[in-house]
């Protein structure tokens, strides 16, 4: 009788304890989700409204569509689009086929150098960019004449990520891809190049997944880089075309929060198709290094 009494207790704290979380979780939910779902109220409004009533769910002229157009035409969404689309596939393409190769070489070769150059990959992932901008782009850039170029920001990208993207590969190689593939491939003829493409490289799915959302996400996003690179508005990204609406002395704010909707879309659907991968590929390659 009182062994059950134990397990009843024991039983009813665990829901109790289920049920905080649940409520602790929904709360947060709530909180990351206002500033998103004030974002898409606000872009059906006119401008009077958003800066009077920015709280109110609908404008008192009901809902303001004709935002959506004229964003869409003042800040050439769909050239800004195709800019964020060619910048960000270029830098996560080279992101993951240079990284992971670079990764496969500090794993499998035993030379002090591979080792060093890895610990000095991982120091510099604490370096922040704002450090480095000044000399980088006043300096070298205008020396160098390469600014107002996508190339540049490509490769700056590409520069930039490597390290974190070389981290999270050297753990997953180092712990989910097994050496005996390899050597089964080896003395079967392949050559490094057909071992690492044919073998390793389908093995790293998860973790290059992992790689290709969290850096399609920040460099989608990215608003700092590219608006010390790209001065021309042809060049310009979704985040620096969002620049149109905001003038010196007055801001389209209805048009501004259409174009926000429209830029953060794509990475919407980006993300609820990988999201899969996130969590399992950050756990097995920064957790397990």
């Amino acid at each position: 009788m009182k062994t059950n009494t134990v397990k009843k207790i024991g039983g009813n704290k665990r829901v109790a304890k289920d049920i905080g979380k649940t409520v602790a979780a929904f709360v947060l939910f709530l909180l990351y989700m206002i500033p998103f779902l004030l974002v898409i109220i606000n872009s059906l409004k006119r401008k009077i409204s958003i800066v009077k009533t920015p709280l109110s769910l609908v404008d008192d002229k009901g809902f303001q569509f004709v935002n959506y157009s004229e964003a869409f035409q003042e800040m050439q969404f769909l050239k800004a689009f195709g800019n964020s689309i060619m910048v960000v596939a270029c830098s996560v393409a080279l992101l993951i086929i240079f990284s992971s190769m670079c990764a496969y070489i500090l794993v499998r070769k035993e030379y002090l150098a591979c080792k060093v150059l890895f610990l000095l990959l991982v120091s510099y992932m604490v370096v922040p960019f704002q450090v480095i901008m000044i000399p980088l782009l006043s300096i070298y850039g205008n020396k160098l004449g390469v600014l107002n170029s996508r190339l540049t920001l490509i490769l700056m990208n590409f520069g930039f990520g490597t390290c974190f993207a070389v981290f999270l590969c050297h753990g997953f190689i180092k712990t989910s891809v097994p050496v005996a593939l390899e050597e089964a491939a080896l003395i079967d003829g392949c050559g490094p190049f057909q071992i690492f493409f044919f073998i390793v490289f389908p093995l790293l799915k998860p973790i290059l997944s992992t790689i290709m959302v969290l850096q399609f996400l920040g460099l989608w996003n990215d608003y700092l880089l590219p608006s010390l690179v790209l001065g021309k508005p042809a060049t310009y990204t979704l985040p620096i075309a969002i620049r149109t609406f905001v003038g010196t002395f007055s801001s389209d704010f209805g048009n501004m929060m259409a174009a926000l909707v429209m830029t953060v879309f794509p990475v919407i659907v980006v993300y609820i198709f990988l999201q899969k991968y996130i969590v399992g590929g950050v756990v097995a390659g920064a957790v397990k290094s």
